[in-house]
């Protein structure tokens, strides 16, 4: 005799458990998303090198500017205009008015003396100039 169907205990012997499947996606998922944002967080700036480089130690405020002159402050992107009125929010609280100033090795001197100046009107009275040690 021929079998048209299939026992029930023939039926219900394969199943498949989707939920280790569902469990890697999830975490291949947040793992991804996790690294992308940390590539994202700033854009790499190649200090000038110096001997006499130290290690900052302290809570500064550090003014970034890459290489294709975009300006960061305290690692978040912000426009030359808003520069002024963003930093001297950033002062009025802080007993220490330290400004770390990163630039890029390419550069002109001139950005330099723009931040300088603009920090000093928002109320910064000191200036640090980030440099990395000479190998």
């Amino acid at each position: 005799m021929i079998k048209l169907q299939k026992d029930k205990q023939e039926k219900d012997f394969f199943t498949l458990d989707l939920a280790p499947m569902i469990n890697i996606v999830f975490l291949l998922l947040i793992f991804f998303l996790l690294t992308s944002t940390a590539i994202k967080q700033g854009d790499a700036i190649d200090l000038p090198n110096a001997e006499s480089s130290k290690k900052n130690e302290g809570e500064n405020i550090v003014a970034s500017v890459s290489s294709d002159h975009k300006l960061q402050l305290d690692r978040q992107e912000i426009q030359k205009s808003d520069l002024k009125d963003t930093l001297g929010e950033k002062l009025k609280g802080q007993e220490n008015k330290v400004i770390v100033i990163e630039g890029d090795k390419k550069i002109v001197f001139a950005l330099f003396g723009e931040i300088i100046d603009i920090a000093k009107q928002a109320g910064a009275t000191d200036f640090i100039l980030a440099t990395e040690p000479v190998n």
